[in-house]
């Protein structure tokens, strides 16, 4: 990776949640329902709608970066996930990102580093892609 590479500040990452948020809230309300087909009428075990979130915004989350390196979010806004080092990140790296993410203390790490937690944590950071989508 170029070292000039540049890397994206609070405004777009606040786009970014923004976006995926409301992507995965449609997705798990979705599969919530679903799911409460299968409670009403075979028996399931209950689940309340805040675990499928959470679950929904994990999966959603590590598989999209794992695959693509990006979330939807982040393909609108021309942005990757990569390594400290500019490379691709390994899974352990995209585990620990989604883990964090998931979690609201993910944005306490911008009061001392400047950045997130999932990207101090992960050693990831978020860059320009060279193919933007828009």
């Amino acid at each position: 990776m170029n070292p000039s590479t540049q890397t994206f500040g609070d405004g777009t990452r606040i786009f970014q949640f923004l976006v995926d948020t409301v992507l995965i809230f449609i997705l798990a309300y979705f599969l919530y329902q679903w799911y409460n087909f299968y409670v009403y009428y075979w028996g399931f075990y209950p689940i309340r709608f805040g675990a499928f979130f959470f679950m929904t915004m994990w999966v959603y989350v590590f598989l999209f970066e794992l695959i693509f390196l990006r979330t939807p979010a982040k393909w609108l806004a021309g942005t990757k996930v990569v390594s400290q080092n500019g490379s691709r990140p390994h899974i352990g790296q995209f585990f620990i990102r989604a883990f964090i993410r998931t979690s609201i203390i993910s944005f306490f790490g911008l009061a001392w580093n400047g950045k997130p937690l999932h990207d101090s944590l992960s050693k990831t950071k978020l860059v320009a892609s060279e193919t933007p989508l828009v």
